[in-house]
């Protein structure tokens, strides 16, 4: 069973089954954001200027920041450093939705950027004379334009990206349905990516599969096998409609992709949480093997033999490919591969974990990141967190939590809440904001992705873990959608140690 917690500072917590108990020091991240440059209609740009021309598109480290003395206020003038004059260089100060208005901004600005430059070159033989007198200019010079017809959308747009440039796919996209008089103001390229993501992205093409427990979509391992006939070009297209999406400022792209794929688009190595929160079945069957201890008084060669005995597990994973399950051998030969042992079951489950989100994957992924890269890459970019794309990729969802709580069921213990206690749980939990509630869910469940039907049918179970005299933070079993909450002695309490827990979850029983 896969159980999480944020220790106090927010870091990796391993915790089994166990509960456990914390001293809640932490507060949560979304105390220091700023809301205000929310309700501020001139400051992205404003801040674009500052970030670039003080900062340096540069973001500072706070550990820097509280301990070189070349941060501190100016005696002579009172004044802050240059560089630290921008919200941006402060980025744990600033909510990702004010990053988002930000990133729009410098992509309006590198498309008009990339208009004019387009002008200057071809201005020769662009322009065509009118009678009156005017100039005419081509929508294809000023913008992106994909035509594209409804029944044919997926071949059609395969074959305008791989036959279109980077200065063409970095202009302004404009989208046209064939036979269609839509005029594409935003709602058409949003009507578009709409379509092409629930053909492009489904299992039928053969490039990327949901996980049946988790439904977030990942990259097919045996999409390059026959009878298969994709390419590192096609995973490349993907990989430049995603970048589309986000350099054209249309988030909430539908597709469910997990943290991990963002992690990998910003370089940085994935983890077993990655694996508990794509492929929980798998990181349960894993957890069992770690969990498993031998009865006392065993030697250790006897431990080991008991440990083969129960699993009969080798360095091998298994796939499914067109109908039919394959073998991957990690260590060893395809004859005989490697026995897993009491002894290397750690190196297993991080071997596991490897093939499944880096080496068995890795030619699907370099090819739809290297698309990706060629539309989507700018200063304000790299300096956002895989978190901070994740949220602007997906959008926000509005999640009734209402429905949840129709579902949802109070285990019965020994001690029971107090009358009401519950009633309070639930004016906390509708109360958070949007980004709070997604928290929330994969806090409890692993995902954010509502299964069909609704909330309602996730059957969130809600149990009491002890009571005051505590400063334990709520902890959770994500394989059960069981959510251990202590009793705390006050509403406010209850929301401060919520809140900490799901902002820092960041641990699961694996690592």
């Amino acid at each position: 069973t896969l159980s999480r917690r944020a220790t106090p500072e927010g870091r990796v917590a391993p915790l089994l089954l166990d509960g456990g108990s914390s001293m809640a020091g932490a507060l949560p991240r979304s105390w220091f954001h700023i809301g205000a440059l929310l309700d501020m209609p001139l400051a992205p740009a404003y801040e674009l200027r500052l970030f670039n021309q003080h900062a340096k598109l540069q973001v500072i480290d706070p550990e820097e920041l509280c301990s070189d003395p070349k941060w501190e206020i100016d005696p002579k003038n009172a004044s802050l450093p240059v560089a630290f004059q921008s919200f941006m260089a402060n980025g744990n100060l600033v909510p990702v939705g004010f990053k988002q208005q930000v990133l729009q901004v410098e992509n309006v600005v590198r498309q008009s950027e990339e208009q004019h430059r387009q002008l200057s070159s071809q201005a020769g033989g662009l322009f065509q004379m009118l009678a009156f007198g005017g100039i005419q200019v081509p929508a294809e010079a000023m913008f992106f334009v994909l035509e594209v017809g409804r029944s044919t959308v997926v071949p059609d747009t395969m074959r305008l990206l791989q036959s279109s440039g980077p200065d063409t796919l970095r202009k302004p996209l404009k989208v046209k349905f064939r036979d269609e008089e839509g005029v594409d103001q935003g709602g058409v390229a949003k009507e578009f990516f709409r379509l092409l993501s629930d053909q492009m992205f489904s299992p039928i093409f053969g490039a990327f599969k949901p996980d049946s427990d988790s439904q977030f979509v990942w990259f097919d391992p045996a999409s390059f096998e026959e009878p298969s006939e994709l390419r590192p070009e096609e995973f490349e297209t993907f990989g430049k409609v995603l970048g589309l999406v986000v350099y054209n400022n249309l988030p909430g792209f539908d597709v469910s992709f997990p943290p991990a794929l963002f992690k990998k688009l910003k370089g940085l190595p994935t983890s077993m949480q990655d694996l508990c929160i794509l492929f929980p079945s798998h990181a349960l069957s894993l957890q069992a093997v770690l969990d498993w201890r031998p009865p006392e008084g065993l030697s250790l060669q006897e431990a080991d033999q008991l440990f083969q005995d129960t699993f009969c597990l080798d360095y091998c994973v298994s796939y499914e490919a067109f109908g039919t399950t394959k073998t991957k051998v990690l260590r060893g030969s395809e004859s005989s591969p490697e026995a897993v042992t009491l002894s290397n079951r750690h190196d297993f489950a991080e071997a596991f974990k490897d093939w499944y989100l880096e080496h068995g994957i890795a030619a699907q992924f370099e090819a739809f990141r290297r698309g990706f890269a060629i539309v989507c890459g700018s200063p304000v970019y790299d300096v956002l967190s895989a978190v901070e794309v994740e949220a602007i990729v997906c959008g926000e969802k509005d999640l009734d939590l209402a429905n949840l709580r129709k579902g949802s069921a109070v285990v019965q213990a020994e001690v029971n809440f107090r009358e009401g206690y519950m009633d309070r749980l639930w004016e906390v939990l509708m109360a958070f904001d949007v980004m709070q509630k997604r928290q929330f869910l994969k806090f409890v469940t692993g995902s954010d992705i509502a299964p069909v039907g609704g909330l309602e049918r996730l059957g969130l179970k809600i149990q009491r873990n002890g009571g005051e005299p505590t400063d334990r933070l709520p902890t959770s079993q994500t394989c059960f959608n069981l959510l251990m909450l202590p009793e705390y002695s006050d509403p406010a309490k209850l929301k401060r140690l919520l809140t900490t827990a799901i902002e820092n979850a960041e641990g699961f029983g694996l690592q």
